[in-house]
């Protein structure tokens, strides 16, 4: 019975890898999807003259904790947190890097279409 339970618990797990095509064109398309990410937050940063900087901290926590010996103790405990902060940005820094991600984004696209066609030759759709 147990094994059978651990198969059930594991198809989430199997189900995530994909076929061998989907996982060649997962990668073939990687590199290009993260470009294409970065061109999207450059411009929005350009748009709003700001970026958003996540800060990770600590925050501390006080807990109303139960024990036999005291009915009313107090537990402190620590948690991690981030924290998002407007920074503006420098404009012509950020137009020269969105020229740079966009050249490499047309690179990028020839690649990928070499790629994707070399995922369809290995695994080609039944």
């Amino acid at each position: 019975m147990r094994p059978a339970l651990l198969l059930v618990a594991a198809l989430p797990l199997l189900a995530a890898c994909g076929d061998p095509r989907d996982r060649c064109v997962r990668e073939a398309t990687s590199e290009l999807r993260t470009v294409e990410a970065l061109i999207a937050e450059t411009e929005t940063n350009i748009a709003r003259g700001f970026t958003v900087v996540r800060e990770p901290g600590v925050r501390t926590r006080l807990d109303l904790c139960i024990a036999p010996s005291d009915p009313f103790l107090f537990c402190t405990g620590t948690e991690p947190t981030v924290r998002e902060r407007p920074v503006a940005v420098d404009r012509a820094a950020e137009r020269r890097k969105l020229a740079t991600l966009q050249a490499r984004r047309a690179e990028l696209q020839a690649q990928t279409r070499q790629a994707l066609a070399a995922c369809e030759a290995r695994h080609p759709r039944r």
